[in-house]
């Protein structure tokens, strides 16, 4: 084929402009990110860190547990905590950053700042957050390697099925069901800056050992324990003594009670230091707690009292105190102090955010074993009144019915 030499001015300035193209590098508006992938928990997080401002933008989707959270750092101490929950009306997603002081309820912090973008929502039972965060790169208390391939990071999910459904910021939070570590690369993040765009792929990140199953198990037993007292043993012990008058028995069983609601405090103070609402142990439910345990207290050392003193009558072929203003004590009492662990226990599970069926069958249990209980109570309360007429018309008096 044949150029002819009026075409070489043309063919030039192309070849030219080809060279020009291949040589120029093609630049992206792709936001630079590195991304985890959690499959356990179906969890995407992409940081992505703008090289031409100190932001951070983040995309952050999970199915909708009652919270979940991302922290920086390699322990909950000092970490600084992205936690997304169900706003109000369970359309919306609230995000909270909060700061952790230990392995307990992180804390709301005001030293970052964290404004919620375009397409943040609750999708299909997941949540969606883009947001961008001011001021996240350090705080009080730890930073982000930004030269690091290798910064850690930790995960946590809430408990499923219990949605907190508030727009506050501040709003409590159950324990975790299950945690978990990962690093991510600080160098890869870095660059064109921008919300990165949703993957389900881990690219720049490495998962770190498997999920830790946890739970909110001390909490349970408290709860537990403080039922069984209540609505078992409590009721055991009222007819033993009430009705058959088995006092070692009714010795033994009370002494029982008193060494479960011992071990339930103690585990109800232990979980109360977990958490910001009650940590300061000022609840209605935290107060009537002690008074209750020190009541119980009180009646054991009357019981104990009573004892000794019908020991001693015993020895001396005398009545005893049967009658005496102790008993009236140690059997009222302890009627005020059931009635204060009945009452009690349902403040207790409003306190702790109970799921809704629980509180409904303890009630059920509640009312099923007050009625009966009534019963008895009234059965002991017609026997001690015979007896009593029997005593006074014993010694010289006149019957009722004689009135």
């Amino acid at each position: 084929m044949i150029l002819h030499c009026t075409m070489l001015p043309g063919i030039f300035p192309a070849l030219a402009l080809i060279l020009a193209l291949s040589t120029t590098p093609v630049r992206s508006d792709t936001p630079a990110a590195s991304t985890v992938y959690i499959e356990e928990t179906q969890t995407t997080f992409s940081i992505n860190l703008p090289d031409n401002s100190t932001d951070v933008y983040f995309y952050f989707s999970s199915p909708a547990y009652s919270w979940v959270a991302i922290g920086a750092g390699s322990d909950m101490a000092g970490s600084l905590m992205m936690i997304m929950y169900s706003a109000s009306g369970n359309q919306h997603v609230t995000i909270s950053p909060r700061i952790a002081t230990g392995n307990s309820e992180p804390t709301f912090t005001t030293d970052v700042q964290v404004e919620v973008l375009d397409g943040s929502s609750i999708q299909n039972d997941f949540f969606v957050m883009n947001a961008l965060c001011r001021g996240c790169r350090s705080w009080n208390g730890g930073s982000l390697n930004l030269s690091t391939t290798a910064q850690p990071f930790i995960y946590a999910v809430g408990p499923n099925g219990v949605p907190i459904s508030s727009d506050s910021q501040t709003a409590g939070l159950r324990r975790h069901d299950s945690f978990g570590h990962f690093t991510m690369n600080m160098v890869q993040a870095t660059g064109p800056g921008g919300v990165p765009l949703a993957s389900n792929i881990t690219n720049g990140a490495t998962l770190l050992g498997s999920l830790v199953k946890d739970g909110d198990k001390a909490s349970k037993a408290h709860g537990f324990l403080m039922a069984l007292v209540a609505l078992v043993i409590i009721p055991f012990d009222v007819i033993i003594i009430g009705l058959f008058k088995w006092p070692l028995l009714h010795a033994f069983t009370g002494s029982f009670v008193l060494f479960l609601v011992l071990t339930a405090m103690g585990l109800g103070i232990y979980v109360s230091t977990e958490y910001n609402r009650s940590n300061h142990f000022d609840s209605a439910h935290q107060v009537i707690g002690f008074l209750s345990v020190g009541g119980l207290l009180v009646l054991a050392s009357i019981g104990i009292y009573l004892r000794r003193m019908q020991k001693t009558a015993d020895k001396s072929d005398q009545a005893g105190p049967k009658n005496s203003k102790f008993t009236s004590i140690h059997t009222w009492g302890a009627r005020c102090i059931w009635l204060l662990l009945i009452i009690n226990n349902g403040l207790g599970m409003q306190f702790a955010g109970t799921d809704r069926i629980i509180v409904i069958v303890y009630s059920l249990l509640a009312v099923a074993m007050a009625l009966p209980m009534l019963l008895i109570y009234f059965c002991i309360f017609r026997r001690s009144r015979k007896r009593k007429e029997e005593e006074y018309n014993a010694n010289g008096g006149f019957q009722l019915s004689d009135l």
